[in-house]
């Protein structure tokens, strides 16, 4: 059997050591930390921030990952900062059974994912998601994105769709006629916002069939 020591370190381990660093240099507490993941829909408490900073798990999925890293502004291969090799796999008796790769090769694996990450369901993407950038200007796309999810298409193709219509998004064009109402009491104007948006829906959804973006049996 190997000698306990002679084991490189658990992907757990080292993204411990590697989150307790990038969390300090970013002056961020563990709680507040742990609030930010609730927000993201991973909801950590504070002990398990500290389980893992004090390296007591052993591993970490790639889901947690993603959302811990979005929530540090950080990448992932950030999390594999340092040099030596990690043990990819659960700890087993036999060095040779080990699966493992040094963090040199774990962060130039992790490399491809330069791009930007939007988690959805975090408070920040819905607060991105209302001002939309289109056209090199920010827009509200609320209603646009309900549009998307309802029909299974790209929210994109929706605000492509509703400039080519009204030179506006869909949710501009909806708080447009809202607003041309005048003042209303809440529970009209509500009603009124609703009918609104089924009548702009329904011309969407038209043009958008006639476009092969929409499906006919929508």
């Amino acid at each position: 059997m190997a000698d306990e020591s002679e084991a490189p370190p658990t992907v757990g381990k080292v993204v411990g050591e590697n989150l307790k660093a990038l969390r300090q240099e970013r002056r961020v507490t563990q709680g507040a930390l742990a609030s930010e993941l609730a927000r993201s829909g991973l909801n950590w408490k504070r002990t398990q921030i500290s389980d893992l900073e004090s390296e007591r798990r052993e591993t970490v999925d790639i889901g947690a990952l993603v959302v811990l890293g979005n929530a540090l502004g950080v990448k992932l291969r950030d999390f594999f900062a340092g040099d030596g090799d990690v043990m990819l796999t659960p700890r087993s008796e036999y060095p040779q059974s080990w699966a493992k790769a040094t963090r040199a090769e774990l962060r130039a694996w992790l490399s491809a994912e330069d791009s930007e990450l939007i988690v959805m369901g975090s408070e920040s993407v819905r607060a991105a998601l209302e001002h939309f950038r289109w056209q090199g200007r920010s827009i509200p796309v609320e209603a646009d994105v309900a549009f998307a999810d309802r029909y299974g298409v790209e929210v994109l193709d929706v605000v492509k769709a509703s400039e080519q219509m009204w030179n506006a998004s869909l949710t501009e064009e909806r708080d447009r006629r809202v607003a041309a109402l005048g003042d209303l009491p809440v529970g009209e104007r509500q009603a009124k916002q609703g009918h609104i948006t089924r009548q702009l829906t329904a011309a969407l959804v038209k043009l958008m069939r006639a476009d092969g973006i929409v499906n006919d049996e929508v």
